[in-house]
């Protein structure tokens, strides 16, 4: 390999063994026969790198590109693989940073020691992160968790992200196998950021929370760190400009922060930065705190962002919410499937079919309205091969490949890309016909903040990331008062023909309503 490839100009390391495969012998433990990687399997495999060393002395070489408890002999570099949920690389690089320094044993085996080389994640993502790995799944919300902290920590050098296409059994790459596109929606997060923020040469961190609960009027300190990794020249300041958009309980979003600071600077600099004091708004819903950094002369070098889920009793004003959580509903009825997801936060139904809710109405309610109407967030619900009741028949290996469909594994929730799954439905409000809308697709991305905050932190993924499109109902006046004489206000959610809709409540999806019948005050 290094006689054919020792003049090709992108490689810049020979990596010997890839995660100890093949190195460990089988011996017996307790009458039971264990993998070991034995003392001289170690020099030996410490010899092949010196003979990498003399076979091409212009390179670096390393013995062996470390996981699952194995440890490095005589290497270049330190390099080793880690998958995880995007949750654990706080307590995880920390551990590994402060572990690992010169004379030190940690990722070494008996014998051999850390010297001064670098260290680098050369395969990291999570895709194996979870339990018998992700199948297919929004990659953007962890790896921007993972890319956050990585920057916290100068002393890894590097990383590798798996991967840049999806490959047989893994579907955690960039693009598609066939290289068509997956869709983040970190654009739509914020103006102007792109998939190159998450690997800009000067970076802005807030650690690895990307969301976080608090409560209305509560003031946040928002830790930030700045990681340089340019010698170029940007001036001894830069300024950091940052805002605060808040989506309230009834989808609306309002500015509620705007301002800047300088900041010192210096190419390479790698230090954590006074904190950001933000007061929340006083009323439930969702925050977006976006960070653009740029030089004194209005170049942007930089744009990050975190959010806030936004917990508080306060009323908003001149405005009566009348809602349901989604699991709620008072019928359904569907030709495949009907299920929910963590205990109700969404519900999902599959086929041909309908969901109805029924809003009890009073006479404590406000009647002098000027406006009144029915809020939901829906997406089309595609029925996943995970979901079938009977399942696929696969003996697939996920570690050795083989064919199985993306959506299999118990964790995946298809990442949006450019194969939509569109369903046409309709609504009516106590028997009426008031909207006919078809819902685009069945998404899962970056957009799905709540989906994703509010998964278990078990290594298991349950619709993660997935979110639908927030629905608004015109109720006439007419259809108020009928309501009203009726006690209640009954609202029907049906595909029209086969395809599927799926309910999202306050706390998934990506907004933070729950379905609600609105009345807007004069």
């Amino acid at each position: 390999m290094i006689k054919r490839d020792f003049n090709h100009p992108s490689i810049f390391t020979w990596t010997i063994f890839n995660e100890t495969w093949g190195l460990r012998t089988h011996v017996e433990e307790n009458g039971k026969p264990v993998g070991k990687y034995l003392p001289e399997t170690q020099m030996w495999v410490s010899s092949m790198y010196y003979l990498a060393k003399s076979l091409d002395p212009t390179r670096l070489a390393e013995d062996n590109s470390i996981c699952c408890g194995a440890g490095h002999t005589q290497t270049d570099l330190n390099s080793f693989h880690d998958y995880l949920p995007g949750w654990e690389w706080e307590n995880h690089l920390k551990q590994l940073t402060e572990n690992s320094f010169e004379g030190s044993t940690f990722q070494f085996e008996p014998g051999f020691k850390q010297g001064g080389q670098p260290k680098i994640n050369s395969e990291c993502g999570n895709v194996w992160g979870y339990e018998g790995s992700t199948g297919d799944v929004d990659w953007s919300w962890d790896y921007h968790r993972m890319l956050n902290t990585f920057r916290k920590y100068p002393e890894v050098a590097g990383w590798l992200y798996t991967e840049h296409h999806d490959v047989i059994n893994e579907w955690n790459g960039y693009w598609r196998f066939d290289r068509t596109n997956k869709f983040t929606g970190i654009e739509e997060l914020m103006s102007g950021m792109k998939l190159n923020d998450l690997h800009a040469d000067i970076y802005l961190s807030t650690g690895n929370e990307i969301c976080t609960t608090v409560k209305g009027g509560e003031r946040v300190k928002v830790p930030l760190y700045l990681s340089s990794m340019t010698d170029k020249d940007y001036g001894k300041q830069l300024k950091v400009s940052f805002q605060v958009k808040h989506t309230n309980s009834i989808g609306e979003t309002s500015l509620s922060t705007l301002g800047s600071k300088l900041i010192d600077y210096q190419p390479y600099a790698q230090k954590e930065l006074e904190s950001l004091s933000i007061e929340m708004p006083d009323a439930k819903g969702l925050a977006i705190l976006t960070l653009q950094l740029e030089d004194l002369q209005g170049k942007v070098l930089h744009h990050n962002f975190m959010h806030f889920e936004v917990i508080s009793e306060t009323k908003l004003p001149k405005t009566q919410i009348l809602s349901v959580a989604p699991a709620d509903f008072t019928q359904s009825k569907w030709s495949v499937k009907q299920w929910n997801v963590l205990d109700g936060l969404k519900v999902n139904g599959a086929g041909n079919g309908f969901f109805e809710y029924t809003i009890k109405l009073d006479k404590s309610i406000n009647v002098n309205v000027k406006e009144t109407y029915f809020l939901i967030e829906l997406s089309a619900k595609e029925l996943f091969v995970k979901d079938r009741d009977q399942k696929e028949k696969t003996n697939v290996d996920f570690m050795l490949g083989g064919k199985a469909s993306p959506s299999g594994n118990p964790n995946s929730y298809p990442m949006t890309d450019e194969t939509l799954f569109p369903s046409k439905i309709s609504i009516a409000i106590n028997g009426e016909p008031a909207l006919t809308i078809t819902l685009t697709d069945d998404p899962a991305d970056h957009r799905g903040v709540l989906s994703w905050h509010h998964q278990l932190k078990d290594r298991k993924l349950r619709e993660a990331g997935s979110y639908g499109y927030l629905i608004k109902v015109p109720v006439s006046k007419k259809q108020l008062n009928a309501a009203f004489d009726k006690g209640e206000l009954v609202i029907r959610l049906k595909t029209e023909g086969d395809g599927g809709i799926a309910v999202y409540g306050k706390s998934f999806g990506r907004y933070p309503v729950d379905p609600s019948l609105v009345l807007k005050l004069k």
